[in-house]
């Protein structure tokens, strides 16, 4: 629970505190934070570039492909991975009174929404990004994005589920997430039957309404064949090969019971 001015400040002491004592300390935990940042942001790598001042005050700035830019005008995603990386890398080093293999020592990170505001392609090198930079870090967050859980172990997803009289059900995943796209996590884990659009989705449920009658009106009939052929194109511009699958099931069981029907 650190406030984002708290890791800020934290930053400018330390780097204060680095020049008037002439410490390294420093200077090797914001090449590790910027390090593991830029693991994460892959395309937009970052660099610490000191503490400058304005009628402001103080604030931290960091070398990237657009030029030198204060901590205040990154991504809100870039920022909130450098802060939450401050606290993580900060707190880890001065434990370990700022040995130099203080990464490799065994450590705890417990945050929550962990992939908030990043881009998709980001969310994804988290993890691996971690795991790689802090071997011996057993990391606790939680996440709604598929993205988090690909390529996890067995065990290691711990899925929250409210069920009856508001009990909350933990269950792990028996077998690794590797390979697995988004649209099959998003069916298997986060309990979204049909991964696309409402609408799509309203118009799929209702064909398969239809198609389960045996006795249709004519304005039901006339629905059905304008169902067929708007489902059709629906599977025609689906861009994912499960959601096309699932889809083109869909249609074979509607000509299958409209054959059984004569």
């Amino acid at each position: 629970m650190v406030s984002d001015e708290t890791v800020i400040q934290r930053i400018i002491d330390l780097h204060y505190y680095s020049v008037v004592k002439n410490k390294t300390e420093f200077e090797r935990v914001m090449d590790k934070i910027c390090e593991v940042a830029s693991a994460i942001t892959v395309d937009f790598p970052i660099s610490f570039a000191g503490v400058e001042v304005d009628n402001g005050g103080f604030f931290p700035q960091f070398n990237t492909i657009d030029g030198l830019v204060p901590i205040n005008t990154l991504s809100q995603g870039t920022q909130s991975i450098i802060q939450w990386l401050a606290h993580l890398v900060m707190s880890h080093a001065e434990y370990y009174d700022n040995a130099v293999d203080f990464a490799d020592r065994p450590g705890i990170l417990i945050i929550d929404e962990i992939d908030a505001h990043l881009h998709p392609s980001w969310q994804r090198q988290i993890i691996p990004a971690l795991t790689s930079h802090f071997p011996g870090l057993q990391i606790f967050c939680s996440t709604h994005s598929p993205l988090m859980v690909a390529g996890l172990k067995a065990g290691q997803v711990q899925l929250l589920q409210r069920h009856q009289n508001n009990r909350v059900i933990v269950s792990r995943n028996e077998e690794d997430i590797f390979g697995w796209t988004v649209d099959e996590i998003l069916r298997h884990f986060l309990g979204i039957a049909d991964p696309t659009d409402i609408k799509a989705e309203e118009r799929l449920a209702r064909l398969q309404s239809l198609k389960l009658r045996q006795n249709l009106t004519s304005e039901e009939a006339i629905e059905l064949k304008d169902l067929r052929r708007s489902v059709s194109q629906d599977l025609i511009r689906g861009p994912m090969s499960t959601q096309l699958e699932h889809f083109a099931e869909v249609m074979r069981q509607v000509t299958s019971a409209s054959h059984e029907r004569g």
